[in-house]
């Protein structure tokens, strides 16, 4: 029987997901493989350390996360029992998670767990799908990391680590998930400005790489602390810096009160809007519930470019001209059904200018807001998130605005579908990643409902003061040795200083960017290329609509194939881990480069008769 030998570089989500599919499809059809991981920690977690600090929760509903397909949606059936998070945690004994501690009750459907725990979930996942492998396979974890590929004359790849071994193989999937970006020209300057003043001030530090989160703990209780960015990032400092300083929350009405240490730093935030993330709706859908669109569909998009080559000569969109207004009005149908109580005919129903114009309004709260003073802000903020919550604990069916909202996050798989492979022209696809995309993941994308509710709690306590606004920029004060957060406001300039600044967002992946040795190396080889839309660089590297990387010439790499994060520009949110009871974009992946993989090496599969992922 004749072997083949694959490499997975990185074994975080993307690798598990490619892991399972090989071994289904082995298991199944007899094949035999000799699976190389090249992973420098343990295998399942990627960045969801099982060690990190129990304050930092993931935002995705526990029972909505999952590792393992939907039988349906593939074509060979999965070697393991298919747990979710929830499922597997119960199984071995956690109990409900209430801000970071464990406690008595059992963990529900509704529960967001710390992240830490998913790490573990998917270490025991590895495990699993290691120990189902049918005898025809073998598996070697090598605990290092890939800093080299290169094509050799007989068509195998060679891949070096960074231990000075080298391994040969036929085929190779890249799964590299986050990688460190060399820091911008703002944050050299930042850096070069606490280099040259830090004797002057103690405590003045600039911090770029946020996790592990655990090194906050070294910042001094008497620093005033700004944390840049509002999303997501920024709520696990806010846990770090005051659950991890021993801090706590006590229930008060509808809400929660915070109970200082008196360890915490004071604490700011700030970013281009300086407006926080909206919470998500208490969870009313069930585990695999979700709207099904009777305007934004793939159908409807599918018309838009059939049009759009009439008119253009080319399949491309504009996001604004085409494929907003059919986003407002499956918006704006489930906001009115939703009022009225009962599903309205969608053949009669149309969208008004005033419909469109407050779907706007929910994404850009800000739009045509001016601000006299600093005050006026705070009283802003304070006051949309009181209203914010108060939507969100009327749930996802039950608020008609969180309900329309959910509407971005059901239909996600048609708006990948409009974005990805050059689907928007070039300029639309800039704009909607600098205007649109941020307000999405702002309005749809937010924390668990608790997450607000704590920096509600945190400002009432006076641990968190909003210092800034919008148009805020971060300056250097060298008289005071300090960072500056500065906002113009209609009565002035106000400039506030804080000694450390956090960096809490995650840098996207550009491949002339990347600190990682492994892509410079492929680059330079000219194996793989950066993405491009036109003259649009959104980001990751080029693969073909196979996910098969491209070289400079735009031809396939043979037998190397690219998934998740190193792919986000082709692709659209590529991070989104797979759901029970639905086709996951994630398995899709997968499942076409190892199906594709099949169809070079077995003959049931030479015909071309590749599996449709649903």
């Amino acid at each position: 029987m004749q072997r083949y030998r694959v490499v997975i570089i990185g074994m975080g989500p993307r690798g598990l997901s490619v892991l399972e599919r090989l071994a289904a499809l082995c298991g199944h059809t007899g094949l035999a493989l000799d699976i190389t991981v090249i992973e420098p920690g343990h295998c399942g977690p990627g960045v969801h350390d099982p060690a990190q600090s129990p304050y930092l929760l993931i935002n995705t509903l526990a029972s909505q996360v999952t590792l393992f397909p939907l039988a349906a949606s593939v074509r060979y059936p999965s070697l393991c029992t298919a747990l979710s998070l929830t499922e597997w945690a119960r199984q071995h004994g956690y109990r409900r998670f209430d801000d970071g501690a464990q406690g008595e009750a059992p963990i529900s459907d509704g529960d967001y767990l710390p992240r830490g725990l998913l790490g573990a979930y998917l270490h025991w996942v590895y495990g699993q799908l290691a120990a189902a492998l049918p005898p025809c396979v073998s598996l070697q974890h090598r605990r290092a990391s890939a800093c080299d590929l290169a094509l050799r004359a007989d068509g195998q790849w060679n891949v070096t680590l960074d231990d000075g071994t080298a391994l040969h193989s036929t085929f190779v999937f890249l799964a590299t998930g986050h990688e460190r970006q060399q820091p911008d020209h703002e944050q050299e300057q930042l850096a070069a400005f606490v280099q040259e003043q830090g004797h002057r001030n103690g405590r003045l530090a600039l911090v770029r790489e946020l996790y592990p989160s655990t090194g906050l703990q070294q910042i001094d209780a008497a620093s005033r602390v700004a944390i840049q960015g509002l999303g997501l990032c920024a709520h696990d400092v806010l846990a770090e810096l005051t659950l991890g300083r021993g801090g706590r929350y006590v229930a008060q009405g509808p809400g929660l009160r915070y109970l200082p240490s008196g360890s915490e730093p004071q604490l700011t935030l700030c970013s281009r809007l300086c407006l926080p993330a909206a919470a998500r709706g208490l969870n009313q859908k069930g585990l695999a519930g979700r709207h099904a669109a009777h305007f934004f569909t793939p159908q409807a998009l599918a018309a838009l470019r059939a049009r759009a080559r009439l008119r253009d000569a080319s399949p491309q969109l504009d996001f604004e001209r085409d494929v907003l207004p059919l986003v407002q009005r499956e918006m704006a149908w489930v906001y009115r059904s939703t009022l009225a109580g009962h599903a309205l005919d969608p053949q009669r129903f149309e969208l008004t200018a005033g419909d469109a114009a407050q779907i706007m309004r929910w994404l850009f709260p800000l739009q045509q807001r001016r601000f006299a003073t600093l005050g006026q802000f705070r009283h802003y903020v304070q006051d949309w998130l009181r209203r914010d919550l108060a939507a969100a604990q009327q749930g996802n069916l039950g608020n008609a605005c969180k309900a329309a909202l959910d509407v971005l996050r059901d239909c996600r798989a048609t708006l990948q579908a409009a974005l990805e492979y050059g689907g928007l022209t070039p300029a639309s696809h800039r704009q909607f990643l600098q205007r649109y995309h941020p307000a999405i993941n702002r309005m749809a994308y937010g924390p668990p409902l608790r997450r607000n509710q704590q920096l509600l709690a945190l400002m009432e306590a006076g641990v968190v003061q909003w210092l800034a606004g919008p148009g805020c920029h971060i300056g250097t004060d060298a008289a005071t040795a300090r960072f500056q957060l500065c906002t113009p406001f209609a009565s002035g300039w106000v400039r506030q200083g804080v000694d450390v600044l956090i960096v809490a967002r995650l840098a996207s992946f550009f491949p002339f960017q990347t600190t990682s040795l492994l892509i410079r190396n492929m680059l330079a080889r000219g194996l793989v290329r950066p993405y491009r839309n036109g003259d649009f660089h959104p980001g990751g590297l080029d693969i073909d609509g196979a996910s098969q990387l491209l070289d400079w010439q735009g031809l396939a790499s043979p037998r190397l194939w690219a998934l998740g994060l190193p792919v986000e520009g082709a692709h659209y949110y590529t991070h989104a881990l797979p759901r029970p009871g639905l086709a996951s974009r994630v398995v899709q992946d997968a499942e076409r480069c190892v199906l594709a993989l099949a169809q070079q090496v077995l003959p049931q599969h030479q015909n071309g008769a590749v599996c449709n992922a649903g």
